[in-house]
């Protein structure tokens, strides 16, 4: 079953160009030669400070993943990496999708904890609701993981993109905005968030689409 890898790194400032291109470059033909590859890379622009990377890969097996997932950052010199994780797909992305090609826009990156018996029902709202929510606003939702991350015991953490055409389709999105032709998506969304725990949420942008 197909991992991906998430990396938060810390970096030198307006450095974001340089070391996404190595990544790019460099890092993907790495972890390429042993059957990874490049999801995306984005650049935070809420919720994180500014001197961040946000890096994202897909691996044919975690045991690849925690192997030969640090070469895709090779030798980047001044990055360090905050953050590593293991996400599993749930109901999106399928194996193997690349991220979409979307004009513009923003992500949005958010976690959701959750207790590990209610995820059968996180996820039937989530499948419910991701229609009606798509038909009424100009967004997609991306994937929907689950992360190796065990936020205390009996809970699990969720993790969340989705892609918005603009910061007023984020704001009017949010479900106690009632917004009209959403009503489905919004009672879903609803409930899910009625099972959440803690949550919290970064706003980024794309640099590189894998």
């Amino acid at each position: 079953m197909s991992v991906f890898q998430h990396h938060v790194l810390a970096i030198p400032p307006k450095q974001h160009g340089a070391i996404a291109h190595q990544i790019m470059d460099a890092g993907a033909s790495a972890i390429a030669q042993h059957g990874g590859r490049l999801f995306g890379i984005w650049k935070p622009l809420l919720g994180l400070s500014l001197n961040h990377l946000i890096v994202l890969a897909e691996w044919p097996n975690g045991e690849a993943a925690i192997a030969l997932g640090a070469e895709i950052l090779g030798d980047i010199e001044g990055a360090t990496v905050e953050l590593c994780d293991l996400w599993l797909p749930t109901l999106r992305p399928a194996p193997g999708a690349r991220l979409p090609e979307l004009a513009g826009g923003y992500y949005s990156h958010r976690h959701y904890d959750i207790a590990a018996d209610t995820l059968p029902t996180f996820l039937e709202h989530s499948a419910a609701a991701w229609g009606s929510f798509e038909d009424t606003h100009p967004s997609q939702v991306i994937g929907l993981w689950r992360s190796s991350y065990v936020p205390a015991p009996g809970l699990i953490r969720m993790r969340l993109m989705a892609w918005y055409q603009d910061m007023a389709t984020w704001e009017r999105s949010r479900y106690w905005k009632g917004t009209s032709g959403a009503e489905a998506a919004n009672t879903r969304l609803g409930a899910r968030y009625a099972m959440t725990l803690d949550s919290a949420v970064s706003i980024v942008e794309l640099v590189h689409r894998g």
